[in-house]
This record gives structure tokens, sequence and C-alpha cells, in this order.
């Protein structure tokens, strides 16, 4: 048998048996010697909780009460003179009423103006006339107190009645409005009954140790426990009159105990028969006494069935742990929890093991905690409580953020794919290069290096300066070791964790105004003017904007970039800031995402990107933006449109033979085409000559010839009736066009065709 479950067994016996005996001894002597003494402090603590939770109610009811009508939808509408036509309004009081009705023990509600004389209450929206006691109302308006309960006993049944009901008194809270005024003559009662039944359900006596009364303070008893009847009214006119807390008297083989409540000045009285009592304890010994011997002979007989239940887990345990090594010759002679205790070492150096592992992701995790605060994602104080488990620097008087940015990688070794993994580099060795007392944290942010950084000096200039200062350094070093242009942006100083994430906007902002400046700058938003003059739109970037869409309708790939650099000097000549030019191009953008989707194309589709716009914001030089333009949108854009301007030629060709063929015989004209076709006639007459070979006259002439050929071999039609069918004015232009043609007159055409059949 394992030694332990010997152990457990023989504990638990004693465990049981020894207290159950020694209980129901004591148990009997302390009843039998201080019962009077104990049923005095067993009513005591009954009347202390009944105080309590009569008292938890009602404090309760008041806050609730408080919390109505200090909202602003009570103070909002106090001084309004309501009618049933402001429905809105009453709906919301009443609503707020009604709330009211969910606090436990809450039986009514009354909302009164008296300013005004309108009343809300459980029957809606009344006169204040129609509460039932006017005269209540006007004591209540005299009372000095702003909040004050009323308690009333009820004097209806004869004083000899044994009726198990309680008395139905009335309890209830006067509030007046406004709280914090000081007059006679509030503008508004707030009143709340409380319901009889649910307070006396809440008085929780035991029945055979007595009865219990709440009592105002005037001694008139108001609510009773359930099933207590009238007859110890007599006993509670003894009550010793004055402020006494707590007290213990006997009249008429009753034992009274009594609590004074300090906060509303009720009674709680306790009525116990000694009789009882007395009974009870003999009972209560003889129960005991017998309890205990049954639970001794329960416990001698399952302590061997229980010790075995609970030791199973014990030995599950030694089981698995038996699983990682074996046991030992001296582990054998202890119990298991000896062999339990030595896995549970090698478990402990394990953990110890994964703990260094953590520390060295620890880096991560303060790139991750320092992204929720630039992005705003993390409070004040969880960001101060988090810094020294993640091991940051302590932070100086003021901080500041620095964004770095590279200007552009033409001229240099590396190419934009590279781009990424130079931000990497440039993180680390910031992160180096900057004295640990003066650096935070320093993370990468959408394409921008990011430094948090700290210092002692107060004024704001001595600051900016050092951050200047610091900024030089990581431009400098980055040029040395890298061969980089750089720009860095530097926020205003900032006092707060929280203001990270504006002033890395700061920081951003500044970096914006290199388009007028130039590059390899270190730029302060507090040197920037705060406001910036803004470039006013010109007439004439929206006319290049039309040339260059132009030219793109039109396949011209030259003309589409010449127009484009124009269209950039112009805007670059004009002064204007980042976020302007960025406007700038968006509009040019959306015109060219119009002009693709009238050609049945997606501008999102060619580039092979879920959104043009996102991936363009992502830019953050003029340098970016135009190389993005020039390699990335126009030549797909460009492409496609050629393709489906030659598409469109060939059908516009078509459709113009197909007019011919059908209105040779009309005055057709290529205006008239144009007309129908809906495009400008120079545009159908160079479309048409690209496609077919002729132009449009020529091709017209030709048909209306084969047509007066095929007439005059096959047909008697005079050559005046061919003339006028064909549309011409008179026979001699209609040989003359013929003969040109032909090589020979109409006659003679007839004539030699005539002669071969």
């Amino acid at each position: 048998m394992p030694k332990y479950l010997v152990r457990l067994s023989l504990f638990t016996l004693l465990l049981g048996a020894l207290p159950v005996a020694s209980i129901g001894v004591i148990s009997y002597y302390i009843a039998s010697k201080d019962i009077e003494k104990k049923v005095n402090e067993g009513n005591g603590q009954i009347l202390l909780q009944n105080q309590m939770r009569m008292e938890q109610a009602l404090k309760n009811v008041e806050m609730g009460a408080v919390q109505y009508v200090n909202s602003s939808l009570v103070s909002d509408y106090l001084d309004d003179a309501l009618t049933n036509d402001d429905f809105q309004t009453i709906a919301n009081l009443s609503k707020g009423l009604y709330n009211l009705h969910s606090i436990w023990g809450v039986a009514d509600a009354h909302l009164i103006n008296m300013e005004h004389g309108w009343m809300i209450s459980n029957l809606g929206f009344t006169s204040m006339e129609d509460f039932t006691d006017q005269n209540a109302l006007k004591d209540y308006a005299r009372q000095s107190k702003n909040l004050f309960w009323l308690a009333e006993g009820s004097d209806s049944r004869p004083d000899d009645t044994t009726e198990p009901t309680a008395s139905r008194g009335m309890i209830r809270l006067v509030v007046k409005l406004p709280m914090v005024a000081s007059t006679s003559i509030p503008k508004a009662l707030l009143i709340i009954d409380m319901s009889h039944n649910a307070l006396e359900s809440d008085l929780a006596p035991n029945n055979q140790w007595g009865s219990l009364f709440v009592l105002n303070r005037d001694g008139e008893p108001f609510l009773t426990s359930p099933g207590t009847g009238r007859q110890h009214e007599r006993i509670l006119q003894h009550m010793p009159k004055g402020d006494n807390a707590e007290g213990y008297f006997e009249e008429e083989q009753k034992a009274v105990n009594y609590l004074v409540s300090a906060n509303y000045g009720w009674s709680f009285v306790s009525v116990v028969s000694i009789g009882e009592i007395t009974k009870e304890s003999k009972k209560i010994a003889i129960i005991t006494a017998n309890v205990c011997l049954i639970i001794i002979v329960i416990i001698a007989g399952t302590a061997f069935y229980g010790t075995r239940r609970m030791y199973k887990p014990i030995r599950r345990l030694f089981s698995i742990m038996e699983q990682f090594g074996g046991e030992t010759p001296s582990l054998k002679k202890k119990d298991e929890f000896a062999f339990i205790e030595d896995r549970f070492q090698a478990l402990f150096s394990t953990r110890k093991q994964m703990q260094q592992q953590l520390i060295a992701q620890r880096v991560q995790v303060k790139e991750h905690l320092l992204l929720k605060l630039f992005m705003g994602q993390v409070s004040e104080s969880e960001f101060r409580f988090k810094m020294e488990t993640y091991g940051f620097a302590e932070r100086g008087k003021s901080l500041g953020v620095l964004a770095l940015q590279i200007d552009s990688l033409e001229g240099t070794r590396y190419s934009e794919s590279d781009k990424e993994l130079l931000l990497f580099a440039i993180n680390n060795i910031v992160a180096e290069l900057l004295p640990d007392g003066c650096i935070i944290g320093t993370l990468l942010l959408d394409q921008s290096q990011v430094s948090l950084l700290t210092a002692d000096a107060d004024e704001p200039a001595e600051m900016s300066a050092y951050f200047y200062e610091m900024a030089e350094r990581i431009k400098h070093k980055l040029h040395e070791l890298l061969q980089l242009k750089v720009s860095i942006g530097i926020s205003r100083p900032f006092h707060r964790y929280t203001d990270a994430m504006d002033a890395y906007s700061e920081a951003l902002e500044a970096l914006k105004r290199r388009i007028s400046l130039g590059h390899e700058l270190v730029l302060s938003y507090g040197d920037i003017e705060s406001n910036p003059g803004t470039a006013q739109p010109s007439a004439s970037w929206d006319h290049m904007e039309d040339y260059m869409i132009n030219a793109l309708k039109s396949g011209d790939s030259a003309a589409v970039y010449d127009y484009y650099n124009n269209y950039v000097s112009s805007l670059l000549e004009k002064g204007v800031m980042f976020n302007d030019f960025q406007m700038q191009m968006i509009q040019l953008i959306t015109k060219i995402y119009r002009l693709v989707h009238q050609q049945g194309g997606t501008l999102d589709g060619l580039i092979g990107s879920m959104s043009v716009v996102n991936r363009f914001m992502k830019l953050h030089t003029v340098e970016e933006i135009n190389s993005w333009f020039k390699t990335v949108l126009l030549p797909p854009t460009i492409a496609f449109l050629q393709g489906r301007i030659d598409t469109q030629y060939i059908n516009i060709a078509h459709q113009m033979v197909e007019m011919i063929h059908e209105q040779y015989d009309r005055d057709i004209t290529l205006e008239s085409c144009a007309q129908q076709l809906k495009f400008h006639p120079v545009y159908l007459s160079r479309v048409f000559k690209k496609e077919i070979g002729v132009t449009f006259i020529d091709y017209l002439t030709n048909h209306r010839m084969s047509m007066a050929k095929l007439w005059l071999k096959d047909s008697q039609m005079k050559i005046t009736e061919i003339a006028e069918r064909l549309n011409y004015n008179s026979s001699t232009g209609f040989i003359r066009t013929f003969r040109k043609a032909a090589g020979m007159t109409p006659g003679q055409y007839r004539e030699l065709h005539s002669k071969m059949n």
C-alpha cells in the first residue's frame, strides 16, 4: 500500500472525528451556560443584518434618485412648462422614472413640477392637482432638507387583533429640485414610494426566535416581519427614549433587543419569547449529540474510501512524472511527493531557459508597444506600467519625435528593392548611435524610421536645439556609412507619452516641406510658419490636364509625357505645398481613371494594384511621385488606350462605309456622318483615311460610279434619271464625274456593253 495513502487515511479520520466530538461537547456546555447571552448576540446580528439590508436598499434608491434629478434629462426641462404636445420630452422623462422602478423595493415614483403644475407618474403626464395629497406637497416644500425619508405607521386596526399582516403605513423618499438651491420653495419634487411587501419580505427572522419590527422616529411601527401580528406592540411602548444606538430589556417574559439607525433614526426591534429559547436549547443539545455520533461513525467507515479517491489525482500525477524519469533508490524510501518534487525542479529549470528566450524577443515586443503608442492605441498609464517591464529608458522632462525618410536613391548604388533593407539598417544605426539616456525607442513605420527621444532640458528652445543636434548627427553618420540622402523631421517637444501620435504627425508634416526647400535637410515643425500660404489652383493647370487627357485619347505617348512634365514643372514653379501637390496629382489620377473606365477598363487592373490612390499616398517625395507616374501609371495606361483607339478606328470606319452603302442616293456628307456618330468631322476624316486608304469623298464617288455602271448595263434608265437618283444636281456634273472615273461617257459605256452582249 502506498505510504502517502496510509498517512492520508489516518489524518482524515482524526481530522473529522476529533473536531466533531469537541464541537458537540463544547456546544452543549455553551448552550446550557450562556444561552441568554448567545440569544442576545444572535438577535443583535439579525437586527444588524436587517438594518444593513434595509439601509442598503434605501441608499440604492437615494443614489438612483440623485442620478436621475442631476441628469441633463431632468435639469434641461425643469424650467419648461410641458404640455401633452411635448411627447418626446415626456417620454424621455418617463423613461427615467421607469428606470427608477427597476431598483429593488420601489413601488411608485412621481416627478412633480410645482412651478409649472405638471406631473409625470405611472399614470403618464397629468396635472399636479391629480396628486392625492396636496397638503403633503406643501409640507414637503417647507422641509429644510432637500432629500429626506418619511415613514408613517397605520392605526386603522384595533390593538387586540392578532391578524398576521403588516402595518400598511407609508415609506416615502422626497427629493427637492434643484438640490443645490437654498430656497424653501422648490421648483419640483421627486417622490418615490417604497413597496411594503418588498421591504417586509426582506426582513428575515427565524419565527422560532421571535418577531422583528421597524419603528420610525416617533416610535410607531411601520414594518414588521412576515407572519407577525400586533400583539407585541404593547411591549414596544416600553422602549426607552433617547438616542441609544443599541440595547436590551425584558418585559412580559419577552427578551427585547433594539438597534437605532444613525442614518435614518429608525429603530430595529426583535421580540423573543424566553421560554421558547430555553426549550429550543435542549433540543439543540440532543440533536447535537446524536449528530456527532452519527458523523463519527460515518467518518470512521468512509475515511478509507474517501482518502483513496483523494489520492487518485496524486497517483495520476505521480504516474505522469514517472514517464519523465525512473525512481532512484533514495526516492523509493520516501513518499510520492518526494519524487514529484524532483520532477518539478526539472520543470523549473526548463522554465528558466524559456524565460531567457523571451528576453531575447524583448526587442520585438518593445517595437510593438511603440507602434501602439504612435498609433494612439495605448493609454498613458499602460505605457508607463510596461516601460520597466520591457526595459525602456527612463524619460526626462520632455519628449520629442524624429521621423527620417530617404530622399532619393538616384545616383546611389542602391535600387528601390533595397529600400526596406536600408531602412532596417538605418533603424539599427540610429539605435546604436544615440546615447541610451536620450533614446526611448526606435521603429520602422510606413517607409519612415521613427525615434522617440527624451531630454532633461526645461526650455522649449533648448529642447529643440538638442533634438536638432541629434538629427544632424544621425544625418551625417548615415551619409558617412551608407552614402544616402536623407531628411529628418522634428516634432515640437511634449510631455505626455500619449502625445506621441500627434508629434509623429508633426514630424511627417515637417518632412513634406522638402518640396520647396530641397533635400538632405533637418526640418523642425516649430520653425514652419503656422499658416503657410496655399497656392490657389490655376486655370492653366486644368488646361494642361485636359491637353494630357486628349493626348491619352489619341494614343500620342510623346505628347503625354511632354504635357505631364510641363504640368509638374508648373506646379513646382508656383511653390505649392506638398499636400496641395498631392491633391493636384490625385485630381489628375481621377481624370485618367475616368478615361480608362469609359474605355471599359480599370486603372487598378492595369497597374496590378488593389487601390491606385492608396499606393500613391505612400509616396513621400516629388521624385517618388514622378518616378511612379512615368514607370508605373502612364506606360500601361497608354498601351491600353492605344489598343482601344485601334479597335475604335476600325469600328468607326466600318460604320461610315455602311452609311455610304445605305445612303449613297441621298445628300450624305462627312458632316452628316459626324452628327450621327457624335464625332468631329476632322477626326472622322482622319480615321476613315487611315483605315480605308482613301478619303470619304473619293470612296463615296467610287461607290456611286459603281452603282451607275450597274444600272447602265442592266437597266433602261435614262442617264438623267441615273444622275438624279445618285443625287447629282445636273446630268452634266454626273457625266463629267463618270468620264473621270471610267474614261468614257455614260452613253459610250452603255453602248460598249450593249455590243458585247
